[in-house]
């Protein structure tokens, strides 16, 4: 039952409609409560759909399996050589004068595939805070829609009933006006009214159309779908953590921060990949040569002379490279300088985020408790008082002691005070929604 009885309508033109009218609106009610969904079940919808989650949700797969490609040696490689093959000849095997078989490998030192893993596994915890960033925007985004939509059938169904009541006036009136009791001008301007709330109508239910619109996107559904419907009546949240717990809860909690944390994590990881590289790499490589005509000491020899006999050799080599060469060692200097600069960077960015973040907490918060007194003030004074001055104008008008404009302005006093009880119960919630997104987790848990 609401708090405010709205309508004065006459009971004998309810008691008039007939058993099937009655059944149809019923029928029509029941299928709207039906398909009217709780915000939670659309936060749900959201999580599941939303393609930018999951898009984000890919990133943080592929940056595991980099950590995995990483940290593992480089790719060994194998060398085929035919020396010396004459000109004149086409048997590249046995006229050559050696067939060099070569196999080389690269062994990085000192930890430094590990070190570079290392970074990436930071880069992990990087994708999967983008990941938890989104996620809270998101759960916000659909709350503030949904009130937002919530809000806009509230002022819809507000509008309704006023024009139901200014009808009720002029029904109430229209045996007066043939007896000219009253003139046609007070009947005109009751009519202007409707016409007037009307237009507010239409204006109304297009903001609600762009409002399911932007729904319909965070959802993942097909943004031409119009299956969209906030319930009617739900029970409002309370806050009962205090300011300084919600402080501390954002800067523990909030995802943006700690992104910046990992960042900071992963430049530091940088920095130690980075002065691992001074540390020199070893290649090794082993060649198996062939000489099918014979070891060829000098030109001056007379291979014509010399059987030929296939002789086989091996060598093995070992080469390191020298990162720390005076000429060379500057460049991982300034790359740990450079890191060294974006850490001081981050941390600074980091403590100017959490200002600009614990002001905006504080913010919502007097949103919230402003939102939560006015609730309150609407629902047990204003509107009852309002409504109690609506309908003595509206009876002193029926008796000739008032003019028609007095009327309408009670009506709209009505109007716009039950439009800011809506208002105010949809501000809380909004006002908590962004408070969760400050904070970083979801109401139930705090």
């Amino acid at each position: 039952m609401e708090n405010v009885k709205w309508l004065m309508v006459d009971v004998k033109q309810i008691l008039n409609l007939s058993t099937i009218k009655v059944m149809i609106v019923l029928l029509l009610i029941s299928m709207f409560e039906t398909k009217a969904q709780s915000v939670d079940s659309l936060v749900v919808e959201a999580i599941k759909n939303n393609p930018q989650l999951k898009s984000l949700q890919y990133k943080i797969t592929a940056s595991e399996k980099r950590t995995e490609s990483i940290n593992t040696l480089p790719a060994p490689n194998l060398s085929v050589e035919f020396s010396q093959v004459p000109t004149n000849s086409i048997d590249i095997l046995n006229q050559s004068i050696s067939n060099n078989f070569g196999l080389s490998q690269m062994f990085p030192l000192g930890g430094k595939l590990n070190a570079m893993a290392e970074v990436e596994r930071k880069n992990t915890l990087v994708e999967g805070n983008n990941y938890e960033v989104y996620k809270i925007n998101l759960i916000a985004q659909v709350k503030m829609s949904y009130y937002s939509l919530w809000l806009i059938d509230r002022k819809i169904e507000v509008q309704k009933k006023n024009i139901a009541l200014i009808n009720n006036v002029i029904k109430s009136v229209e045996s007066a006006y043939y007896t000219n009791k009253i003139n046609q001008a007070d009947v005109l301007t009751l009519q202007s009214e409707i016409a007037s709330n009307e237009t507010q109508l239409l204006i109304l239910e297009n903001q609600k159309e762009v409002e399911i619109y932007k729904l319909n996107k965070l959802l993942g559904r097909n943004l031409e779908s119009k299956d969209v419907f906030a319930v009617k009546d739900f029970s409002s949240d309370v806050l009962s953590s205090s300011q300084s717990k919600l402080v501390e809860l954002l800067g523990s909690s909030n995802p943006s921060l700690k992104k910046m944390g990992s960042m900071i994590e992963m430049n530091k990881a940088m920095i130690a990949a980075n002065n691992r590289e001074l540390i020199p790499d070893l290649m090794v490589q082993g060649m198996f040569m062939r000489m099918p005509r014979g070891m060829i000491l000098t030109s001056k020899v007379d291979v014509m002379m010399i059987e030929p006999k296939t002789e086989y050799m091996y060598s093995l080599m070992a080469t390191i490279n020298l990162p720390f060469a005076p000429w060379s060692i500057n460049k991982y200097k300034a790359k740990e300088e450079e890191l060294n600069a974006g850490i001081s960077s981050i941390e600074f960015e980091k403590n100017d985020m959490q200002r600009e973040m614990d002001s905006q907490l504080k913010a919502a918060l007097v949103k919230y408790n402003t939102a939560v007194d006015l609730t309150k003030l609407y629902t047990g004074k204003v509107i009852p008082m309002v409504s109690k001055a609506a309908e003595s104008q509206v009876s002193a008008y029926q008796n000739n002691r008032t003019g028609v404009t007095t009327v309408i302005d009670s009506y709209r006093m009505l109007l716009m005070q039950q439009m800011n009880l809506y208002m105010a119960k949809a501000d809380t919630q909004m006002a908590l929604a962004e408070i969760e997104m400050m904070v970083g987790t979801t109401f139930g848990k705090f």
